[in-house]
């Protein structure tokens, strides 16, 4: 049997991502009122985050239950991303499930700039947090030996290539893809962010068309391998 482009990236994208558990468009509302924001914040209860961004935040960390028992914490520095998350330096060697992480956001004061997080839209906004999350989830799954050996390929661009393609599938397959589409797509058409910021986002992570292609197949069951 000769399988179509769409057939292999329908098989790819379950042997990578999995079987879906929540694979359904999400629709967000931006809307939320304290008290659910509030009922989040204590099923969340070790997670603090207390920025602008709050219903966008919590919006994409309640698609992640698994991280209930979870500590991430926030600061602001100079980094080459917009956002990112990961194991702090010595909780790598803890239990997974006792490791603390964490969120770190762009000053963007560096050489490197990218996206401001105010320019957003609240569903690229939620895109965002959706992807950075999604992380955790990846990093309490591994050992110690397994954290530390993803640090190492990370440095190498086809580790990161890997890695940040593997997280936005994650991210669609809970549901966020059209979020993480609409995040990409401001992303490249911003004009405030630096041509090398540009470069990598184009190298490193999937594009609004391979994106589009997943989000179809994951809202459209009967695009299978035969067709």
């Amino acid at each position: 049997m000769r399988l179509s482009f769409l057939g292999w990236l329908v098989l790819v994208f379950i042997i990578f991502a999995g079987t879906p558990s929540n694979a359904a468009h999400i629709t967000l509302d931006s809307t939320k009122s304290a008290g659910e924001i509030d009922s989040l914040k204590s099923v969340y209860h070790q997670i603090k985050y207390t920025g602008p961004y709050t219903t966008s935040f919590y919006t994409a960390l309640s698609a992640y239950p698994e991280l209930k028992n979870t500590t991430i914490h926030f600061k602001h520095r100079n980094i080459k991303t917009t956002m990112q998350c990961r194991p702090k330096v010595f909780s790598v060697f803890r239990k997974p499930d006792k490791r603390k992480f964490m969120m770190v956001f762009n000053r963007n004061q560096g050489k490197s700039r990218g996206v401001a997080i105010g320019e957003l839209s609240f569903n690229a906004r939620v895109g965002l947090f959706a992807h950075e999350i999604a992380h955790v989830v990846d990093y309490v799954k591994m050992s110690s030996g397994q954290t530390i050996g993803q640090g190492f390929k990370y440095l190498t661009r086809s580790g990161k290539i890997a890695l940040e393609h593997k997280i936005d599938r994650m991210v669609i397959w809970k549901g966020f893809g059209h979020q993480i589409y609409q995040y990409a797509h401001e992303v490249l058409s911003s004009q405030s962010i630096t041509d090398d910021y540009r470069l990598r986002r184009k190298r490193i992570y999937l594009q609004p068309a391979e994106i589009k292609a997943l989000v179809d197949i994951v809202e459209n069951p009967s695009l299978n391998v035969n067709r």
